[in-house]
């Protein structure tokens, strides 16, 4: 027998290489109908708890807002919803190149539509549930939720640090006597910044045994580099700067003057970023509530003194406090009419899709 038979006469004698025997399959059990439909249930629930709190702040932001004499500017209060909404569209591309970073496939309507629906998940307090709806909503067979939960993590720690970065920097610069709400938000960039950086980052996620059965994946964890942390505080520092835009559309619908946007545009930004950073950070608080309210009141008292000098603005006997809590209303109140009009939008051009693809093609 020579050594060329041999392996060959071995693998004809051995069982497992036979070709004509295969290892039976096991056939993966379909879900029973009610477990589909008790999970329908449970998801219908839930939407009809956050829309239910939705209304019940608007109506409520609404009555405190209408206690105010003052007359609004609708295409004022428009710009600052766009603005709003045009906020998040940095945000929403990092997190789609972070996925993409990490081998997934999202399509770009499929993520956007996650990003901006998963926005309703912050009202629920500890806004754990923006993680679940936007990892549910972009899951397909290339893209596994569990990265897409990952990449929610690394995208919205790098907004929070680049918004506490950016508005402890200007507070330092323009606005010593903040000095606390300066050392408050430095604090708030390291919290939120240090486990971005790579090593670290990889590390927690080593620790959180993610990806453990999937050496692949843990791979491509190596793939967020500094250079792609770089890459998220460069597009999330423009969200801060559309946030502060539509902070300045806000004060114009309130028919006060607020003058040129770029003279003011450092104290709207820091005002912008600290009310939302220190928002999150209390998380019991859905959306931030009444945190964000009382920073951007506190912060922005200043600038209705300084507004409430000028001649275009002599009209007004209001105070400065007066004003200020009222924008600080005002904007919770576009903010939330944003986010739900965008939502309605992405699902009306989802189901219009539908019904497109399901109507019968056109007889030649």
């Amino acid at each position: 027998m020579t050594r060329a038979t041999a392996p060959a006469l071995a693998a004809e004698s051995s069982p497992s290489v036979q070709p004509t025997e295969s290892a039976p399959s096991t056939p993966q059990k379909p879900r029973s109908p009610w477990k589909k439909r008790l999970i329908a249930t449970a998801k219908l629930l839930f939407f009809a708890l956050i829309v239910g709190w939705i209304a019940s702040r608007l109506s409520k932001d609404w009555t405190e807002i209408s206690q105010y004499d003052w007359t609004p500017r609708p295409g004022w209060l428009l710009a600052s919803g766009l603005f709003y909404l045009a906020a998040y569209v940095p945000s929403a591309c990092f997190w789609r190149l972070s996925l993409r970073w990490l081998g997934g496939e999202p399509g770009v309507f499929a993520a956007f539509k996650a990003f901006y629906v998963s926005q309703l998940g912050k009202y629920v307090p500890g806004k754990a549930l923006v993680v679940v709806i936007r990892s549910a909503l972009v899951a397909n067979d290339k893209t596994k939720a569990s990265v897409a939960a990952v990449c929610v993590f690394y995208e919205t720690l790098t907004m929070m640090a680049t918004g506490a970065l950016i508005s402890a920097l200007i507070v330092a610069v323009w606005f010593r006597e903040h000095w606390f709400y300066s050392a408050l938000a430095l604090l708030t960039a390291l919290c939120a910044g240090l486990p971005l950086l790579p090593p670290i980052f990889v590390r927690v996620l080593s620790i959180l045994r993610i990806g453990k059965n999937d050496p692949t994946l843990q791979e491509r964890f190596r793939s967020l580099t500094w250079r792609s942390l770089l890459v998220g505080v460069g597009l999330t520092s423009v969200l801060w700067l559309f946030f502060g835009l539509s902070l300045w559309a806000a004060i114009s619908a309130l028919g006060v003057d607020p003058g040129p946007f770029w003279p003011s545009a450092h104290r709207l930004i820091a005002a912008s970023a600290l009310a939302v950073v220190f928002g999150f950070a209390v998380a019991v608080a859905p959306g931030g509530l009444g945190v964000r309210e009382a920073v951007l009141t506190i912060l922005t008292i200043p600038f209705f003194e300084t507004l409430l000098q000028t001649p275009e603005n002599a009209a007004f006997t209001t105070s400065a406090e007066t004003l200020a809590t009222l924008v600080a209303l005002l904007q919770r109140l576009v903010s939330i009419v944003a986010e739900v009009a965008a939502v309605a939008g992405f699902y009306a051009v989802s189901f219009a899709g539908r019904l497109r693809r399901a109507a019968p093609a056109p007889q030649k």
